[in-house]
């Protein structure tokens, strides 16, 4: 395997590898929204605030900010896995050479 290649599988490798921390802060961020959610959001005092407009809107931002870490984080895990798989597949090719 050339230089040029070994040097395109490192980076793609640790590309893959922060990719998929990133994801998994990604994971820990919408577990840590959803349970602040459930908590001020989703008992009868925080719908009655909801309904009479006393959150400000608060509840639906965190609900919108969590849609959105969850789909980045998941978004991060296809481009890790994605990044890892394309190594692997470098390597296969390189050694079949």
């Amino acid at each position: 395997m050339g230089t040029g290649r070994t040097v395109l599988v490192t980076i793609l490798v640790i590309a893959g590898v922060l990719l998929l921390v990133l994801s998994w802060g990604a994971s820990f961020a919408d577990d840590y929204l959803e349970d602040r959610i459930a908590e001020d959001c989703d008992d009868e005092v925080g719908t009655i605030g909801q309904i009479i407009g006393a959150d400000e809107g608060q509840c639906q931002d965190a609900r919108d900010l969590r849609d959105q870490v969850a789909s980045v984080g998941q978004m991060l895990l296809y481009l890790g896995g994605g990044s890892l798989l394309a190594s692997v597949a470098l390597v296969v090719m390189g050694r079949r050479q």
